[in-house]
Formats: structure tokens, sequence, C-alpha cells
């Protein structure tokens, strides 16, 4: 069978991309593969694709394979957001605004030009029972706190950034992103949940529909074999082997149950599939923050995108929080949410 022109230019590109070298020709690809590459791949080091050699179709194994090596790293795209204003005053009132601090005294200090970046992250969810359900989430996240910058995915485009061509990015995006993308990943499993609520709803009432039928037909072929028990044409042998039926009924039952449960259990994978990354132009406020005797100094950031300040990340759990609750601990202030002041 001919493979398909676009998968063959597929597979030269990842073959391309990771390391390999590969010539496209009308109808088949030649390739060689660097040793790992044609491990993932299960294709020899020196390959052809297409022609009536291995054949590159729609739905064969090597396609998955090709499919799978090529979205193991999901795609970045670097860019830049350039804002025509930056806030100058009005910061304080900011603070019991944007930001509750329930505990400690809180006083802005000062202010900066500065410039940070931020992160969407693009997650897919797959949820599977007899029925499948999938769709995509977007979460935007401060890549140097982790903390969840709300709206940020649908606001950011109204602001026409500016992206930078690969081996252009300049050295100012965070490094460390551990916590941005685990804060990022946790909240996108809060939205694919709030998503498939509906899809979770039908699975369930199908469940108990078919546990339901399924109770009413053995009660009912249980009525109906012990009715039978009194039939005068049946031998003793018989009657034996219709009590013991009736007496398996439950346990059948049971089965037939669990097959149910298994039917429409529900299993979700969401994992990452693309994420944009922004430098931004932004305010550092600077803060001061009293306790009894204690006193610490943090920043602030005024997000000229969502146009308030961004949201602290609880230094117990690193949930993001706005309102901010402070405790002395070790002769020095933590700053914790709601949860977690709560506890001893």
């Amino acid at each position: 069978m001919d493979s398909a022109p676009e998968l063959l230019s597929f597979a030269a590109q990842v073959f391309d991309k990771y390391g390999g070298i590969a010539e496209q020709d009308d109808n088949h690809v030649m390739a060689l593969l660097p040793p790992g590459l044609a491990r993932s791949l299960n294709l020899p080091e020196e390959v052809q694709l297409g022609d009536g050699a291995v054949p590159l179709l729609y739905g064969s194994p090597v396609l998955d394979r090709l499919i799978q090596v090529a979205t193991e790293e999901i795609p970045l795209i670097f860019g830049r957001i350039e804002v025509p204003y930056l806030k100058k005053g009005g910061f304080d009132q900011l603070i019991g605004q944007d930001i509750v601090f329930t505990n400690g005294q809180a006083r802005v200090t000062g202010r900066a030009d500065a410039r940070t970046s931020y992160m969407v992250l693009i997650c897919r969810y797959v949820a599977l029972s007899d029925e499948r359900k999938e769709g995509l989430v977007e979460v935007g996240t401060h890549e140097g706190t982790g903390a969840i910058i709300e709206d940020l995915e649908t606001l950011w485009p109204e602001f026409r950034p500016g992206f930078y061509v690969p081996g252009k990015v300049p050295p100012h995006f965070s490094i460390h992103l551990e916590r941005a993308v685990a804060n990022a990943m946790q909240k996108a499993r809060v939205l694919a949940e709030e998503k498939l609520t509906d899809f979770i709803k039908s699975m369930g009432r199908r469940l108990r529909r078919d546990v339901k039928n399924t109770r009413e037909y053995y009660q009912a072929l249980r009525k109906e074999m012990e009715a039978s028990l009194s039939h005068h044409n049946l031998s003793e042998a018989q009657r034996h082997e219709r009590i013991a039926k009736i007496e398996d009924l439950p346990g059948e039952m049971a089965r037939k149950i669990e097959d149910l449960q298994q039917k429409y259990k529900i299993q979700v994978r969401l994992r990452p599939c693309a994420a944009l990354r922004f430098l931004v132009n932004v305010v550092q406020i600077i803060v001061g923050i009293r306790l009894r005797k204690q006193t610490r100094t943090i920043h602030l950031t005024w997000n000229p995108i969502s146009r308030r300040l961004d949201p602290l990340v609880c230094e117990r759990c690193c949930e993001t929080t706005r309102s901010v609750h402070a405790r002395e601990e070790d002769s020095r202030i933590l700053l914790l949410c709601p949860s977690c002041a709560q506890k001893q």
C-alpha cells in the first residue's frame, strides 16, 4: 500500500529533529537513525519507509511510535509582551483589595520597574469509560513564584505579543520551573474535573440504570425458577440442579454488577501538551510586614496583564492565595494560606 505523502514528510521531520539524516522522495523516505532513536521507534538504524518497504499508514504501529517520540517533549513558545503603561502609584489601596493580610501589618515602602516571566501551560485530558471524552485546559502561572494567575490564559492575546525565533531567546526566563509546573498541573486537574462533571454524572446514571436492570432481571429470574420447582414433571435430580442454580444466582448477579462497574469505571489521563512563556514588564512593590516584634520585607508584583497584584504562594503547602495569614515561627514571619493558618 502507498504511504501518504504527508506522513512521509512528518517522519522525515521527526528523524531530522532527533539526530537522524533523512532524504524524502515522492513515495518513500530513506533515513539513517542514531541508535537511541532507532530503539525508540523499533526500526533498524538504516531504514526506508514507503515504496514497498516499511509502509507508513494512518493507524500503523510505526506512525504511532513516531507520534509518541514527537510528542514526548512538549513544544515551547517564547515571547514578550510590551505594555503601554505601568502603574505609578496607588499600591497602598491594593493591599486589602487584591491581597488581604489577615494578621500583622503590611505597608508599601517602595516600587521599582522590573521584568518577570509568566507561563501558560496547555494540558490535554482524556477520560475513558464506556465512552471517551477529551479536551484541553489552560493555566497561567508566575514562573518565579508558582502562583496561579487568574485569567492569564485568556488575557494575553489582547496584548499582541512578539515571539522569539529559536536560538534567539534571551536568558531572562526562569530556569527552575518545578513549582510553577507542579502548581499548574494541580490547577489543570481541578479544571479538567470541572469539565468532566457532566461526563462523570452521565456514566454514573448509566451505571445505576444498568445495575437496577440487572437486579430486576435476576429477581424475576429467581421467582420464575422457584415457581418451576413445583412442576410435577421435574425429577429429583432436576429439582436439585434447579435449586443449585437458584442458590448461585446472587453470586452470578454480583459478578455481572462487578463487570458493569468495570465497564463504567472512569480513567482520566492528564498531560501537558504545549507551553507559552512570556517576558513581561511589571512593577515590583516592596512591602514591609510587622508582626509583634518581628519584621520582614517581601516583594509583590503588579501585573499589567491582569491589572492587579499577583497572588502569593503559601510558604507551607505552596497553594496560591490572596488571603495571607502572617505567623511567627522560629523568630521569623511565615506567610500562610487560610487552611495552613488554621493548623497548629
